[in-house]
């Protein structure tokens, strides 16, 4: 088993070297061919951002690596686009090769986005629909996925608040103006979410948008669900009970 791990560990860190020098020539070509001057911080920027858009295709290539496939990858590959790569995005600045390759960043983050909704819902069936169809037995795995469920929606929620706020004319959420730097705009709508999916509420911060007020109540009715209702459940199962004392 060991030795089974230390080969896909060699594969995997060898495809993304070869992956990454790719997007370093595909960077160099684009530079040359839009005439813009290469420079080790354009070229560096530009590489990292294609590379971060197809080092996720790399990792589901290969069958349950680091993680079996279900449940835990889709998390992990929902933090990694959630967090992962936005924070990398906003301290890269933007390039004049990334203006040149809109077309291109756009079709990466098209796929990028289908990989995100497959693996929430991959997540979402493993804890709604197979649980109350009992397609499976409880195990006390099923606490670190509901966990793990409850993280990812409240950072994904926050990315939807987030992107309602930019594309927004008026301010969309109560202490969020737009004139925020990136990553503190970004945080506050990330820190609304979990407030608002933990049912907390201070009042700080509250959505003046229809659309933002609906996608809270959303949010309110998931959380409530996944904490009072599965977990609840789960635990209530007797996972945790010897059969045998």
């Amino acid at each position: 088993m060991k030795l089974y791990k230390q080969v896909q560990l060699n594969y995997f860190f060898k495809i993304s070297t070869h992956a990454f020098l790719l997007s370093i020539l595909f960077s160099i070509l684009a530079l040359w061919f839009n005439d813009i001057k290469i420079t080790i911080s354009i070229l560096f920027s530009s590489s990292i951002k294609v590379f971060l858009g197809i080092l996720p295709i790399i990792f589901l290539k290969q069958k349950n690596f680091l993680f079996k496939d279900g449940p835990l990858k889709s998390s992990c590959l929902i933090l990694y686009y959630l967090l992962i790569v936005p924070i990398v995005d906003i301290f890269l600045e933007l390039s004049e090769i990334d203006k040149e390759l809109k077309y291109f960043f756009y079709f990466l983050s098209f796929i990028n986005v289908l990989l995100l909704i497959t693996s929430h819902i991959m997540l979402l069936k493993y804890v709604f629909t197979d649980f109350f169809k009992r397609k499976r037995q409880i195990v006390p795995n099923d606490i670190t996925i509901i966990i793990t469920t409850y993280i990812t929606l409240a950072i994904s929620f926050g990315l939807v608040y987030t992107i309602i706020s930019f594309f927004s004319d008026d301010i969309a959420f109560n202490n969020i103006p737009k004139t925020l730097e990136e990553f503190e705009f970004y945080f506050r709508h990330i820190y609304f979410s979990f407030i608002t999916i933990t049912t907390i509420g201070y009042g700080d911060i509250y959505p003046l948008t229809t659309i933002g007020q609906f996608l809270v109540m959303i949010e309110v009715i998931t959380g409530m669900i996944l904490t009072n209702v599965i977990l609840g459940l789960v635990i209530g199962s007797g996972i945790f009970y010897f059969k045998n004392r």
